[in-house]
């Protein structure tokens, strides 16, 4: 799960959003209804999070409906390239998927008092800022920057940090270590993706006098 176009081995930094404008099959396919099934399930983790009682079955609930409505982001990517499902629509809507599963999750959690609001503020900063820096380099530049590995190893510490508050019997400083990793690798990878293109701003710059 990442929330920038993930390049394959030996790719550049950058992909020229025209190398994504090619013939796609229709947007009403598998994947994309994983993608959109992504999204349905935060309501659900609300709910059993805000149902839960004596017991922990609605707990479990939560946790394994989390983890299956992770699981899809790999899944709905295996199945557009396997049986040519990519689509500019998926290509969009899968970053804003997996934002609204993690940040969704995380304030279902800040909801029922598991863990403070301000966690859930630095994370939803930093997804609008990195999201409007993105905009701004497809209209600058007409590119799209692939995730960077902090990034994905950002991404990968939220989900762990959601599973770890989640699931029952997962000791709270666990968890909350958990979370401050997350955190600080989600302020970290939103200044070097904000290096990384300045970078490329400056570079596009002097190479073109005009």
């Amino acid at each position: 799960m990442t929330d920038e176009p993930r390049p394959q081995d030996g790719e550049p930094d950058v992909v020229p959003l025209a190398d994504l404008r090619t013939p796609e099959p229709h947007w009403f396919n598998v994947p994309n209804l994983l993608t959109f099934l992504r999204a349905l399930l935060v309501p659900v983790i609300l709910w059993l999070l805000a149902v839960d009682g004596e017991g922990d079955t609605a707990r479990w609930w939560a946790f394994a409906v989390f983890v299956f409505a992770a699981a899809t982001d790999s899944i709905d990517g295996w199945v557009a390239r396997r049986w040519n499902g990519v689509t500019r629509w998926g290509q969009l809507a899968d970053p804003i998927a997996d934002k609204l599963l993690i940040i969704g999750s995380l304030a279902s959690l800040a909801v029922v008092g598991d863990l403070p609001w301000w966690a859930v503020n630095v994370i939803i900063a930093r997804e609008v800022a990195v999201t409007l820096l993105r905009v701004r380099l497809v209209r600058r530049l007409d590119l799209v920057m692939p995730a960077s590995n902090w990034g994905k190893a950002k991404t990968v510490s939220q989900v762990v940090a959601v599973a770890a508050f989640l699931a029952p019997g997962v000791p709270t400083g666990v968890a909350e270590l958990v979370l401050d990793v997350a955190i600080v690798l989600t302020i970290w990878s939103g200044i070097e993706y904000a290096f990384r293109a300045g970078r490329l701003v400056r570079t596009r710059r002097e190479g073109d006098p005009t």
